[in-house]
């Protein structure tokens, strides 16, 4: 758990007003949810869980490096042992927080940008997506984004030698080769598209 003070007056209301936040966003209010999370972040910077909603958002947005930014420091504070609140188990908000920045870097690397720039920092984004994804997955197998995302990336089949976790009939696809990856990284990335 955190270090954070939890009677401190100016965390009074924290939880409601991310809780409304979170509310606004799932009613695609999504100016009014922003605002309601910088709120808390300026009042509890050290919070991960604020963070994660507006990475979210900006990830929502197109606004991927926004995304980038919140979504690493929740990270950061989660996996140094800052999670505020107990609605989801540690492994369960790691792996979202893991599967969002996974997400967040394969878009990245699905950029113009990167897709048609240097090769090899396209090369890392992809790879930094594949751990996260794999991560992801390792802590949560239940959750079905990060699995959905890791099987596009070509993890499924072969996450850290463990095989499986194809959704439905995709593992009788694979296992009949349908999703085989080309020899040349070249033609892979532009295969993606």
């Amino acid at each position: 758990m955190s270090e954070m003070p939890q009677d401190d007056d100016e965390l009074k209301g924290l939880p409601e007003l991310f809780m409304a936040a979170v509310t606004l966003k799932d009613r695609g209010e999504l100016d009014k949810a922003r605002d309601l999370l910088r709120e808390v972040l300026r009042r509890e910077p050290r919070l991960a869980e604020p963070r994660l909603e507006l990475g979210r958002i900006h990830l929502d947005a197109g606004r991927v490096e926004d995304a980038e930014v919140e979504t690493r420091e929740a990270l950061s504070i989660l996996e140094r042992g800052g999670r505020w609140l107990e609605t989801l188990a540690e492994n369960e908000i790691l792996s979202v927080a893991h599967g969002q920045l996974a997400e967040i870097l394969r878009q990245l690397a699905d950029s113009d940008e990167l897709l048609f720039g240097d090769p090899e920092v396209w090369r890392r984004t992809l790879a930094e997506a594949k751990a996260h994804f794999a991560k992801s997955v390792k802590l949560d197998p239940t959750n079905a984004h990060s699995e959905y995302h890791s099987f596009f990336l070509g993890l499924a089949s072969d996450a850290e030698g463990e095989g499986g976790g194809l959704p439905g009939g995709l593992a009788q696809l694979d296992a009949a080769g349908a999703f085989d990856e080309a020899e040349d990284d070249e033609e892979i990335r532009f295969e993606e598209h």
